[in-house]
């Protein structure tokens, strides 16, 4: 059983970071034929592992048809940036400022160097982390899977990206809950402003756009 419980997870972790791979796009179908060579096992742990990412909204099931990418509007893109914000407002008044024990387990330097879509994606983790709270740092987990291909599809568009980072950084790091909030609403408030733009790159490759 545990044999059994071990073989799914890893389908799971699989075909979820495919997903997350940016190779599908909104509106693919996701069919699990064409995943069982890349994950090398049956239908049935295929099956189990969609059913459990369409739980966590990353692909949708529509009797009869199969499994989609889902598709990206304005107002759902608008809907996740505001839920992602509003989440880690809360992480940052709860878990700041952050407990020495937490920095120490971060190589600050190790997660400038990574794409800034990954290491915001990580250094916000890491706020839901310090505010000791399961559910948030599940949410804030869960948001940043919704946003990934966003993030790294579009990330060209944010000009000033590394500074961002940079600023969220350190004013989180400094255990400023001022600055730590403002540095974050401007973050939103600029991808709020570029949600019309981030959907129509989703909806064609990057070099029609």
């Amino acid at each position: 059983m545990i044999a059994v419980r071990r073989e799914s997870e890893q389908v799971y972790l699989l075909i979820k970071r495919e997903l997350l791979s940016g190779q599908f796009r909104p509106g693919d179908r996701v069919d699990s034929a064409s995943l069982r060579p890349i994950v090398g096992t049956s239908h049935i742990p295929v099956r189990e592992a969609l059913q459990r990412l369409c739980g966590e909204g990353l692909i949708e099931a529509f009797r009869g048809e199969g499994f989609f990418i889902p598709y990206v509007t304005e107002s759902s893109l608008a809907g996740q940036f505001e839920f992602q914000h509003t989440v880690l407002a809360y992480c940052a008044h709860k878990g700041m400022p952050v407990d020495p024990e937490v920095l120490r387990q971060i190589d600050f330097a190790a997660l400038r160097a990574l794409p800034k879509a990954e290491a915001t994606a990580r250094l916000f983790v890491a706020v839901a982390i310090a505010s000791r709270n399961i559910g948030a740092e599940r949410a804030v987990r869960q948001a940043n899977d919704g946003l990934h291909v966003v993030r790294t599809l579009t990330e060209d568009l944010i000009a000033d990206r590394l500074q961002e980072f940079d600023h969220l950084s350190e004013t989180w790091r400094a255990g400023d809950l001022a600055a730590f909030e403002a540095a974050l609403a401007r973050y939103f408030e600029k991808r709020l402003a570029l949600v019309p733009q981030f959907v129509r790159r989703l909806e064609r490759p990057a070099d029609l756009t």
